[in-house]
């Protein structure tokens, strides 16, 4: 799949309910992670070099600042940053937020680590206690004055794929992860929440389901709509049941949350663009496989030559229709990969530029490749992303 993944959210998709009553109320512990292993769906960002100090491209030290409370131009007519000094001491390197370049602090922080094992860390294989979640107290801009809201963060003082073009930066790398995690325990299920800003409303939090040791994925099966990502008004499925978070308190130490009953869940396709795509209905024996697709989908393309040996097996009964999500000058390359891949069957465009208007856009398809079986009805009877392929595969297979 596309490295960049946010989720297949399916806001404006049609759920008609056909009988939803709250069954319960449920309260579940919050409990702040201590270390980013304990976190899911954090963002990653670098930080601007303010000065280097170094001697035969070899880095002694450099203070970077994070700007992390808007831009000027605000009531308060400033721009909040916090500094972080990295320094070389030996064999090792100590990562340090001063109340010398940080006069707002009321508490300052050091971590020190051995500088050859940092050469080795990635996100995947740096011990799970390697990055202390650290939280301060910082100005912010509230209400047109100054206020101090509590800040978290983690940092990392290895390479996370950013890159620089000076060699005593990219030897001495640092990156962060800004914002506000906790996480609650559901019987065996754990559920993930983060807000990227403290004074972000509480509707801009991100929520991930962990079920049996994997996060939920965006996929519809059995009439459920999952999601790799919900939002606080979203619908989690959880066991197969469905549920609505109804808020966080405060102090984010509790979640308030209810279960909803109900007998019939149907995701369906917008009827106008249903009226676009009959035609392509209409030798179809019960439903159709949309395929969304881009040019610049590297995994897309690779996934090709399995589409079309799925095609080869059950064109008869099921049509296939590819969406390529593109800039409508990749048009004409999106035909020539067709060609070049022998895939047979038709492809209709929606332009990036017109997102919103589009089927990918209204359907909120942000995961490419998307596969989705679409019945007569308009009614999603199946989407998955690439990694669900072989699960496609079997439905196909199984209804000959």
């Amino acid at each position: 799949m596309k490295p960049y993944r946010y989720s297949l959210v399916l806001a404006l998709l049609v759920c008609s309910f056909a009988a939803i009553a709250q069954e319960q109320n449920i309260t579940l512990e919050l409990n702040s992670p201590t270390h980013f292993s304990g976190t899911k769906g954090r963002d990653i960002y670098d930080l601007k070099e303010l000065q280097i100090w170094c001697v035969n491209n070899r880095p002694d030290s450099i203070l970077r600042e994070l700007n992390y409370g808007g831009k000027k131009g605000t009531a308060c007519d400033s721009t909040f940053r916090l500094k972080v000094l990295s320094r070389r001491l030996g064999d090792q390197l100590q990562v340090c937020i001063l109340k010398r370049y940080n006069p707002f602090l009321e508490n300052e922080m050091v971590l020190t680590y051995a500088y050859d094992s940092l050469k080795k860390w990635n996100r995947k294989n740096c011990p799970p206690d390697a990055l202390p979640r650290l939280t301060f107290r910082l100005p912010y801009c509230v209400g047109g004055a100054v206020a101090f809201r509590p800040f978290e963060m983690y940092l990392f003082p290895f390479s996370v794929g950013f890159s620089s073009n000076d060699p005593c930066v990219n030897d001495m790398p640092l990156a962060v992860s800004l914002g506000r995690s906790a996480v609650a325990e559901f019987g065996k299920t754990v559920i993930y929440f983060f807000k990227s800003d403290v004074l972000l409303p509480d509707n801009k939090i991100r929520v991930k389901v962990m079920e049996d040791g994997v996060l939920q994925d965006d996929r519809i099966g059995d009439g459920l709509v999952y999601k790799a990502s919900y939002t606080m008004a979203d619908t989690l499925v959880i066991g197969g049941k469905l549920f609505r978070i109804d808020s966080i308190g405060g102090d984010w130490d509790k979640v308030y949350m209810h279960r909803l009953e109900q007998s019939g869940l149907v995701a369906k396709v917008p009827e106008s663009h249903m009226r676009t795509l009959a035609p392509y209905f209409e030798q179809a024996k019960e439903y159709v496989l949309l395929d969304f697709w881009g040019t610049w989908c590297a995994p897309c393309i690779a996934g090709m030559p399995k589409l079309r040996a799925l095609h080869d097996k059950v064109k008869s009964e099921v049509p296939f229709l590819s969406v390529c999500f593109d800039d409508p000058k990749n048009y004409a390359k999106a035909k020539e990969i067709f060609a070049e891949n022998q895939l047979s069957w038709p492809q209709v465009f929606n332009s990036i530029l017109e997102r919103k208007s589009t089927l990918t856009g209204e359907l909120s398809v942000t995961t490419f490749p998307t596969y989705m079986l679409v019945k007569k009805n308009g009614e999603i009877f199946f989407s998955t992303s690439g990694d669900g392929f072989d699960e496609l595969s079997r439905i196909l297979l199984e209804g000959k």
